[in-house]
């Protein structure tokens, strides 16, 4: 019965090894590397910068009932910061207001969408590379989730649009949309 069991304790011991070496690994690769974290301030401050810039730029381009949560926005190690913010890109059709047509409504919300991507897209290009506490290799991305307020004459309105700009590479700005 003991002969069954005789490779467990090796196994245990080779997997705990394996995994010590992976952690110093892990540990010393941002000291042998000289990589050293941003100061606290130099994050916050950058942070402040990139929620600032998406407030401002949903704010002017859908003013009042547009914005359905102010962006907030954090740094996370190893990539960047991330902005998320929330917004309806035309208000909800209803007996109370003056009644629009679906083809208003799909153009309204699509212009609208435009100018808010246009805007988030040439914010990104000029914000980016002023951020001092990003590392070259980091991003900066703004997460817009949209909330369609009239389905079924925008049928094909993304539930999120995200943008991404590169430090190293800011003047490319990735956008992914997302039904």
């Amino acid at each position: 019965m003991d002969q069954q069991f005789s490779c467990w304790p090796s196994v245990r011991s080779n997997a705990s090894q394996v995994f010590m070496r992976m952690l110093v690994l892990l540990l010393m690769s941002g000291v042998l590397y000289g990589q050293t974290q941003p100061a606290p301030d130099k994050i916050k401050a950058d942070v402040k910068t990139v929620q600032n810039a998406v407030n401002d730029v949903v704010g002017v381009a859908l003013p009042g009932w547009g914005i359905l949560q102010g962006a907030k926005a954090a740094y996370l190690e190893g990539y960047g910061i991330v902005a998320n913010v929330e917004v309806a890109f035309d208000s909800p059709a209803n007996p109370f207001t003056a009644i629009k047509t679906p083809e208003e409504i799909r153009k309204s919300a699509t212009q609208k969408r435009g100018e808010v991507q246009e805007k988030l897209i040439n914010a990104l290009k000029q914000k980016v590379p002023l951020l001092d506490s990003l590392e070259p290799g980091e991003s900066v991305a703004v997460i817009l989730n949209v909330l369609n307020t009239n389905p079924a004459y925008v049928p094909d309105m993304p539930a999120q649009i995200i943008f991404s700009a590169k430090k190293q590479d800011s003047s490319q700005v990735k956008v992914v949309e997302s039904k």
